[in-house]
């Protein structure tokens, strides 16, 4: 049996340690997960018995970044905003804290223009009209939800694949975002 090495996971460690640090997980979630690495194995490295056990957020949040370094920061912001968009369809997360995590993916240097545009103006918005009438702020979700929608392929279950899923995203990213920048009534 291969012993699975925790720098294999830097992409997920860091997805995991923006939506800990954001109040979208818990870190029971991470520490199943690492649970899940820990059972499939006759022997792990210590780092999964670490993220096993700790219950306090602050130590967690510090042995995630410590092992996340390296992470890719294309692949990551886009999985966050696959989950977010998984998130929010099941009613997890509130459409005020996705936009405040999405703003502050926004500023990922690593996403196109139109990206980071985007996921910047959908923040913008909901800060100026939040007293908008009920159908607006509707509205207005439903195309914040159609912008997270080009993320979908990601999970918190498929992480080994993230990389695959990002290059094949590139491919008609740019034709997907034309359409929502041609929509975008903001």
């Amino acid at each position: 049996m291969n012993r699975k090495s925790i720098k294999d996971h830097e992409n997920l460690l860091h997805v995991f340690m923006i939506l800990l640090d954001h109040g979208v997980i818990k870190t029971s979630v991470i520490s199943l997960w690492a649970d899940s690495v820990l059972a499939s194995e006759d022997e792990s490295e210590y780092a999964f018995i670490e993220l096993s056990t700790i219950r306090n957020g602050h130590d967690m949040m510090q042995l995630l970044r410590k092992n996340s370094e390296t992470a890719d920061p294309e692949i990551v912001s886009r999985a966050v905003l696959g989950i977010l968009y998984h998130e929010l369809l099941k009613g997890k997360t509130s459409p005020k804290k996705a936009a405040d995590i999405a703003t502050h993916i926004s500023y990922e240097e690593n996403l196109t223009s139109d990206e980071q545009f985007l996921l910047y103006r959908y923040y913008d918005y909901s800060e100026i009209k939040l007293n908008e009438t009920d159908e607006a702020w509707k509205l207005y979700q439903s195309h914040f939800l159609t912008l997270l929608e080009i993320y979908q392929e990601f999970h918190l279950g498929n992480d080994e694949k993230w990389a695959e899923v990002n290059e094949k995203l590139k491919k008609d990213l740019e034709a997907k975002l034309e359409i929502i920048k041609q929509q975008y009534p903001y």
